[in-house]
């Protein structure tokens, strides 16, 4: 580690910041995120309420440089729509090159920016940052899992955007037997279904032992949809106590990858 960097808990570089952008965006749904720093990558994680944690990850090979002091806890909270917007500042169609520096706890992050096309051009942006809150722990490893599928996020996006929007609940039913998938949203007055056997061309991979019920608000299902639309997969998995995780994949150009997460807890029946 060199003197510079080690001035610092955390430093990395990135020859574009445009993809991270978008990794943000799609998890933008409170004002703050816990940042977190990790020796494998970033992670930036928001919730709302108890009810949904959404966390993006990008993975430290998508950096030209990227270190970490292994003597200190990288984690605070930042204003997720001011850093996705300091990460566009030469605007959306611009590809700029990205450092990051964080001296020390209580210290913004110092960011600073350069766009590829236009030389001797340079931005600094200083982000305030506060003491992170814990982190849910939403998983609970003795509650196995009962199904997971593989889906195609394009078409799995088309889909949640056909629903019905005057609903609020969606029940999604799983089962061995045909029709395997079936999405069942309803509301006040409103009821809809939609069947997705697991030959339809949406689906990639299915495993269901025996048949599975939950329900969940629509709304919360409905914050996955700008992740959805920047990804190639999603991975859908349940747990036997109705806990649903959605895992989508984003693939860049060269081929490294950046994932986000989304926890959603079930509706309990009354």
């Amino acid at each position: 580690m060199d003197e510079e960097t080690s001035q610092y808990y955390f430093t990395a570089s990135m020859d574009s910041g445009k993809t991270l952008c978008s990794l943000l965006k799609a998890i933008q749904f409170q004002e703050s995120a816990v940042f977190c720093a990790l020796p494998e990558g970033l992670k930036f994680t928001v919730e709302e309420g108890k009810c949904v944690q959404a966390s993006a990850y990008v993975p430290a090979d998508n950096f030209t440089e990227y270190h970490v002091r292994d003597d200190v806890d990288v984690m605070f909270k930042i204003s997720v729509a001011v850093l996705a917007e300091c990460l566009n500042i030469f605007g959306s169609g611009e590809e700029s090159s990205l450092k990051m520096y964080y001296r020390c706890e209580g210290s913004p992050l110092l960011l600073v920016l350069q766009p590829q096309s236009v030389y001797n051009v340079m931005t600094d942006c200083e982000i305030f940052t506060q003491t992170a809150d814990s982190v849910l722990e939403l998983r609970d490893e003795d509650c196995p899992e009962v199904a997971k599928l593989v889906l195609k996020a394009p078409a799995f996006l088309g889909l949640l955007s056909d629903l019905e929007r005057s609903c609020d609940i969606i029940e999604i039913n799983l089962s061995p037997e045909h029709p395997h998938v079936s999405i069942v949203t309803y509301g006040m007055q409103d009821r809809s279904c939609i069947e997705v056997p697991k030959s339809s061309d949406m689906v990639q991979s299915f495993s269901c032992e025996e048949p599975v019920t939950l329900k969940y608000q629509l709304h919360h299902v409905r914050l996955i949809m700008k992740a959805l639309a920047i990804s190639t997969k999603v991975v859908l998995r349940c747990s036997s106590n109705g806990l649903l995780l959605l895992q989508l994949k984003l693939e860049k150009e060269d081929q490294r990858q950046m994932f986000s997460e989304f926890y959603i807890v079930p509706l309990l029946d009354d």
